[in-house]
């Protein structure tokens, strides 16, 4: 059976945070937008067909544990399965390569794909991985990556083998030709393949837990057009500056997030009381880790579901959804608004605790506490939140109950509450909370008016105010759980002034953007993605092992 495999995990439980690391050099980041420009080429590669019938560039073959020592280089046919024979539990993985030489080494990678003819079906989702150590075809087996070199694990399993970060997945339930899209950390890998060319070694279909055999046609295969393909689009425009990508693993959830100085950002998770310190850019873990369960006197059972976070100053506010669980059932651990105060620089810069209050909900729903009180919008919030009522299934968050996933400072001071529920009518709610250095401390909340803005239909998702833009950038999306489409809005901060649509946003398969952070000093913009939902090996990335977990966002220029 498969080897094991060693993870390192970062813990902090001292009262306060000290943010280690090095500061991070921006790097070179592709912008993974699937978007062909006008100027983009795709060029596709398989033996015998493309980009001539000259090319013999791909690599393939077949490791399998029950003969560990056979080579499978030649085989028309491979096969991944996690259970072969049939009540073993011994595992087959399918492991491909091409050359990619005749793309341009400067050129960026649009999109990619993957497409295989599949002859034994397998209704069950196989994962692709890539491979980080070199292997010969006609040499390599279940022990071995060639004739010289043992893998780290058997299966090509263990450090340095491969990566755990799934670049696509396929999903074969007959036989034909799929073709496999490769997500944002795949083009990230491809793109990595065209400019360094000694850092490819192709990728591997596999899967564990898996027992429904997949079996694929091979390079060897008579049929050239049946055999491996991956197709990708590329251009020499180069990406726009300032913008990119990067996956940031040990959570699935870029739920909240501040910047702060160095390069530096701070992620908050939506699905356990967890901050993480990462350096924007950076493919990596989390320089630091802090639980904050028992600052907001909750048990790491408790779930309170932080949704978004404005930084004032050295003061930085976050804000939980307000909303009960997914059941419709009340939980007091949902309902906190919490400061933590920054000192110094990253990575010599730490957070202390600066209060938290378990009322805001209940002070908003009270008229009394409301400079400008608006009769309707309080009579909504009243019947979408019914807080004297423990459990109203349609009451969901994601149904027709109460959501906060919005909070940025405002210019005339004080905090923007966004919520994606509920809407007056058509349009987004926004509520300003007047005095949010007393609300954590202890004291009632005030709050100034509600404010309605004009989305598109669409919920508010995010929100920040940049100080380069003079304006608060919204995120949009569905009120409820429908994939899409979300947005990026400019709002000057001011009632009654329209917001304009900065650009449509694309996320990764099953995830949405839930986070955006101005970068200091430029103009550049950072989203982060929430991708509990996207599948890992099959399975929902909140619910694999926090090993495999990983979110990614986007960096862009906003003129």
């Amino acid at each position: 059976m498969r080897g094991s495999k060693r993870y390192g995990q970062f813990a902090g439980w001292m009262a306060l945070l000290w943010l280690g690391g090095c500061g991070p050099t921006e790097a070179d980041r592709r912008e993974q937008t699937g978007a062909a420009l006008a100027s983009a080429q795709t060029t596709s590669f398989q033996d015998g067909v493309s980009p001539s019938t000259a090319y013999a560039g791909t690599r393939d073959a077949m490791i399998e544990e029950e003969d560990s020592d056979a080579n499978h280089g030649t085989d028309t046919r491979l096969s991944a399965s996690g259970d072969t024979p049939a009540g073993s539990g011994n595992e087959n993985y399918v492991l491909l390569q091409w050359d990619v030489s005749a793309i341009p080494a400067n050129a960026t990678v649009r999109s990619a794909s993957i497409v295989l003819s599949v002859t034994d079906k397998a209704d069950q989702s196989y994962g692709f991985f890539e491979v980080t150590r070199a292997w010969t075809e006609k040499q390599v087996t279940w022990e071995r990556a060639d004739s010289s070199h043992d893998w780290a694990s058997n299966g090509a399993d263990g450090a340095g083998d491969r990566s755990t970060v799934l670049l696509g997945a396929i999903r074969a339930a007959s036989t034909g030709t799929y073709t496999v899209p490769l997500n944002a950390q795949g083009l990230a890998v491809v793109q990595k393949w065209v400019g360094t060319p000694g850092a490819n070694h192709g990728v591997i279909i596999a899967d564990k837990d898996l027992d429904n055999r997949l079996e694929v046609r091979s390079r060897e295969d008579s049929t050239r057009t049946s055999r491996p393909k991956l197709v990708v689009t590329w251009d020499l425009d180069g990406p726009a500056p300032g913008t990119g990508s990067a996956t940031y693993t040990g959570t699935c959830d870029g739920s909240a997030g501040v910047a702060l100085e160095g390069g530096f950002f701070l992620n908050l998770n939506d699905e356990s009381q967890t901050a993480r310190l990462y350096a924007r850019g950076q493919n990596s873990a989390p320089a630091q880790t802090r639980e904050l369960n028992s600052m907001l006197g909750l048990s790491s059972s408790d779930e309170a579901d932080f949704e978004d976070a404005a930084r004032v100053g050295n003061r930085i506010f976050v804000t939980t959804s307000q909303a009960r669980n997914k059941n419709g059932v009340l939980q007091a651990s949902r309902y906190k608004f919490f400061a933590l105060d920054v000192s110094g620089t990253p990575p010599q810069a730490s957070l202390q605790f600066a209060g938290v209050s378990s009322n805001l909900l209940k002070d908003l729903l009270d008229g009394s506490n409301w400079t400008q009180p608006d009769a309707a919008v309080l009579s909504l919030l009243q019947s979408r939140s019914r807080l004297s009522e423990s459990t109203v299934a349609e009451l969901a968050p994601k149904e027709q109950g109460t959501n906060v996933e919005g909070l940025a400072a405002l210019p005339s001071g004080g905090l923007a509450m966004g919520f994606r529920n509920p809407q007056v009518g058509s349009s987004a709610l926004v509520v300003t909370l007047t005095n949010p250095d007393a609300v954590v401390t202890g004291i009632r909340a005030r709050f100034g008016q509600a404010i309605r803005l004009e989305l598109g239909g669409q919920g508010i998702r995010g929100m920040a105010w940049s100080e380069a833009h003079q304006a608060v950038l919204v995120l949009s999306g569905p009120h409820d759980e429908t994939p899409g489409p979300f947005a990026l809005w400019k709002w000057s901060g001011v009632a009654g002034a329209a917001p304009v649509k900065v650009r449509e946003l694309t996320a990764p398969s099953d995830s949405a953007p839930e986070a955006v952070i101005p970068v200091p000093g430029t103009r550049d913009v950072q989203v982060l993605f929430d991708m509990g939902a996207h599948l890992v090996g099959g399975a929902e990335c909140k619910a694999a092992a926090a090993s495999s977990q990983s979110f990614t966002d986007l960096v862009f220029t906003v003129e």
